[in-house]
């Protein structure tokens, strides 16, 4: 949301009124995301796991998405940043699934 035409420029993109928008865009949606998981954070078992098993598609999705502009070379060599970053959260999910701790289990097994 804050300074789009750095960001563009940092990517090697060139900026125009509808990257601006874009950029607006996303960092809208990642606000959004950002804020339900942390207002979730003590919600039940049930309601954590379908945020977290959301979140593991949103960032396969956009670790995919952002692979793509990598290989492409529409981006320069920051490009590979956000393949990292969305790859990393989405094992990190996928590990929270089965991570045991003192709180409710997030899996999917009931009665457990």
């Amino acid at each position: 949301m804050l300074l789009p035409g750095f960001w563009i420029n940092l990517y090697g993109a060139h900026v125009d009124p509808q990257a601006v928008v874009l950029m607006r865009l996303a960092g809208s949606l990642f606000g959004g995301i950002g804020l339900i998981s942390w207002l979730a954070r003590n919600a039940e078992r049930e309601t954590r796991r379908a945020i977290v098993l959301g979140l593991i598609v949103s960032n396969s999705l956009a670790a995919a998405a952002a692979l793509s502009g990598a290989i492409s070379g529409v981006y320069n060599q920051f490009a590979w940043g956000p393949v990292m970053t969305f790859g990393f959260f989405a094992i990190a999910f996928v590990q929270s699934i089965f991570k045991k701790s003192g709180r409710a289990p997030i899996h999917g097994a009931r009665g457990v």
